[in-house]
């Protein structure tokens, strides 16, 4: 049975981290908090460039975890405070951010940013021997090889797969690719190609769209060129909204599109029109089902008064949940104290509860936890990253959402390995 609802997004996103392996060890140590004491908890995310609003949902999801954390009597018995620095999802950007917040700042720890800057903000991070819960689905983050890195997202690769399966499944044999010449676009390619290829489905060509083009008639041309049966999408909301403009005028709305979550967000519906966002259009949105999503939004609602969303907020907001319950239940902010204490009341054994209030009040009891998040279950594996499953997601004239398929992981690796 369809469930309507709205759910949260992923700009889904990729750099480079060969430099990474190099920054598996700590050398420093961070600060602890103690009872009283104040915490400083550090975020680093793009406040200004084009991707402005996924770092806005990024502060919002953040505070509205700080607000309930800081009623709750903080961490530890410390006021948690936000220390926010802006990448504008550029590396050049993110190093200068992140040595503010670690050797002038004294952070105990940083929540994002994107996978578009990770790769030289982790590095900075281990060597202060302090926790880094990134956001972001950047491949080349499968298989970090150090304890102090947290993925709160499921992987691009995931991403590309369940988008490819729901293709499959619903019969198509040719495609079309529509992607963004942004790195965090062009990530999904390989995937999709390699899970295409699987399955027998036919990539009839691969068009380029680029951020800040005023018109893509040629673009649509090429897209239309072969009729594919669908088409593969990701790429800026922005230049959605120019595209299936023209779409509307060339009059070929009707054919189907399964695009990544970088879709699903209150900014797609503005830029496309909901009557455009409400045809044939379908989201892979990681999250499906989870427990902690309705007292999420009953948190966003009370302390912003937003009924919806935004990219990145929940994201961010598990990721200070988890990152404070895990100080809580190891005692301490400092390594390697507080990433055992993530692991162990993000993936139990224990009770499982599903906002921090609750969570809480178990670990104060004694209890052992297993923290269930807005936008993932919060179960690591050993590369410290979270799955699926998937909703397929389909959005309504309103602007709510319908739940139209579910893809599990097991689901998708099965698909896969069938074709």
């Amino acid at each position: 049975m369809a469930i309507a609802r709205v759910r949260p997004t992923l700009a889904a996103s990729v750099v480079t981290v060969g430099v990474l392996a190099l920054a598996a060890c700590g050398s420093s140590s961070s600060p602890s908090s103690s009872s009283s004491s104040p915490v400083l908890l550090g975020l680093i995310g793009p406040l200004t460039g084009a991707r402005a609003d996924v770092g806005q949902g990024m502060v919002t999801g953040a505070k509205v975890a700080l607000d309930v954390i800081n009623a709750d009597g903080g961490v530890l018995g410390g006021k948690v405070t936000l220390d926010v620095q802006d990448d504008a999802a550029d590396p050049g950007d993110a190093v200068p951010a992140a040595q503010k917040e670690i050797q002038s700042d004294g952070v105990v720890g940083i929540v994002g940013p994107t996978s578009l800057t990770d790769s030289v903000v982790l590095p900075l991070a281990v060597k202060a021997n302090i926790p880094n819960l990134m956001w972001g689905g950047g491949a080349a983050f499968d298989a970090i090889p150090n304890s102090q890195f947290f993925r709160m997202s499921p992987s691009d690769t995931e991403q590309a797969d369940a988008m490819t399966v729901y293709a499959h499944s619903k019969g198509y044999t040719k495609v079309a690719l529509a992607i963004g010449n942004q790195s965090a676009d062009q990530s999904l390619v390989p995937g999709i190609v390699a899970s295409a290829a699987k399955l027998g489905i036919t990539i009839t060509n691969q068009v380029t769209i680029a951020v800040g083009s005023t018109s893509f008639r040629s673009e649509i041309q090429q897209l239309f060129s072969q009729q594919p049966q669908a088409i593969l999408a990701q790429f800026d909301i922005p230049s959605a909204g120019v595209l299936f403009g023209e779409l509307k005028q060339e009059g070929l709305l009707g054919t189907p599109w399964i695009a990544s979550n970088l879709w699903f967000a209150s900014e797609f519906l503005s830029s496309v029109s909901n009557p455009i966002a409400a045809g044939p259009i379908y989201i892979a949105n990681s999250g499906t089902e989870n427990q902690g999503y309705p007292g999420f939004l009953t948190n966003l609602t009370k302390y912003t008064g937003a009924t919806q969303p935004s990219n990145g907020e929940t994201y961010m907001y598990d990721a200070v949940n988890v990152w404070a319950l895990g100080a809580q239940e190891a005692g301490t902010t400092s390594s390697p104290g507080i990433e055992q204490g993530i692991l162990k009341v993000a993936n139990g054994p224990g009770t499982q509860c599903f906002d921090y209030t609750t969570c809480l009040g178990l670990l104060k009891a004694g209890k052992q936890i297993n923290y269930e998040g807005s936008a993932s279950s919060v179960d690591f594996d050993q590369h410290h990253n979270v799955y699926g499953p998937f909703d397929i997601l389909h959005y309504n004239t309103d602007g709510t959402s319908t739940s139209v398929d579910v893809l599990t992981p097991q689901q998708i690796q099965q698909a896969l390995a069938a074709g």
